[in-house]
């Protein structure tokens, strides 16, 4: 809570030029309390304050355990004291899932999951992926700007990979024109070959964003949707629609006309993340599965498949998080 409050001084002293709750911090907690202080320090500060005041906590759902909690209850206890005790106009509390889906254990182990310290959400709003139009809107500033052009059969290929997920359509833009170092002048025009290169690099990066995604694969919620969906299980009714929600929610999955993984490029980095040790670890010591030509032997690799897997099916799947899938990850 100490932390929350500094950060929240320094956003005010820093953003707007207020130094005036440096000298009220000290007060606030000997006072209020570590479960008490930030609700107070708000209550000061808007009764000071000349204008309405809008808070927005972003990461939010990064907070753990009491932590969390106490933030959450102080939040709510500010809320139902107005008018008569000052505070923020609004709150935004932003983060990749809503206060619904805030599963809590606090320091005795007990899972938190109501209350009235959930019951602060007037309103959920989410933030949408780029349409089709959008993407191309994106792309042509950067043109407008620099005269550097987009071939337009790039598009179909980039809606394909990304159905217009935020984070992918500018991270696979910076790969095309910055990352690629010959695509710095912006003479070279970007062609459908550049754009299939960058879309594999960024597969191949395993950057920050897409390896915290594959770290939602572990929460026992998205587990036993994604799990089935691999494993192609097409009756999905056992399946409660809070987990559907939340796996919605996070970008995994699209739930309309059917559900489906989001787009082309999560669905070949889920697999290959789930199986990253054992495909590392796999050694082959020439390619026996290539024709002379050079092309994969797809009855030849088949038929090897099958008899390595009567031999070491069993072995090789409990290795495997997703045991649920693991003829489809082995293969």
């Amino acid at each position: 809570m100490k932390a929350i409050i500094d950060s929240l001084i320094e956003g005010a002293t820093f953003r707007l030029g207020d130094e005036r709750m440096q000298a009220w911090r000290e007060a606030a907690w000997n006072n209020a309390g570590p479960h008490a202080a930030f609700k107070h320090l708000l209550s000061r500060w808007t009764q000071a304050s000349t204008k309405p005041i809008v808070l927005m906590i972003d990461e939010v759902d990064a907070l753990v355990g009491d932590t969390l909690i106490s933030l959450l209850r102080q939040l709510r206890e500010g809320y139902i004291g107005r008018p008569v005790v000052p505070f923020p106009q609004s709150v935004i509390l932003c983060g990749v899932r809503d206060v619904r889906d805030y599963r809590i254990h606090t320091e005795h182990h007990e899972i938190i999951t109501g209350g009235s310290a959930f019951n602060i959400k007037a309103k959920s709003l989410r933030m949408g992926s780029f349409n089709q139009a959008e993407i191309q809107a994106l792309y042509q500033q950067h043109t407008d700007e620099t005269g550097q052009v987009f071939d337009s059969t790039i598009f179909p290929e980039l809606w394909e990979d990304t159905r217009g997920q935020p984070w992918l359509v500018n991270a696979l833009g910076h790969e095309l024109i910055w990352e690629d170092k010959t695509a710095r002048d912006r003479s070279t025009p970007i062609t459908l070959e550049r754009y299939r290169a960058a879309r594999d690099r960024l597969i191949y990066s395993r950057t920050t964003h897409l390896h915290q995604l594959t770290d939602k694969l572990h929460e026992p919620r998205v587990h036993r949707l994604i799990a089935a969906m691999l494993a192609g299980d097409e009756n999905l009714s056992g399946i409660p629609a809070d987990d559907q929600e939340y796996v919605a929610d996070l970008g995994l999955i699209e739930t309309r006309p059917q559900m489906r993984i989001s787009n082309r490029i999560y669905q070949e980095i889920i697999p290959r993340e789930l199986i990253w040790v054992e495909q590392t670890s796999i050694v082959q010591q020439q390619a026996w599965y290539l024709t002379p030509q050079r092309r994969i032997d797809m009855p030849k690799l088949l038929a090897a498949f099958q008899q390595f897997f009567r031999e070491n099916s069993q072995s090789w799947i409990e290795r495997f998080d997703y045991k649920e899938a693991g003829p489809q990850l082995l293969l």
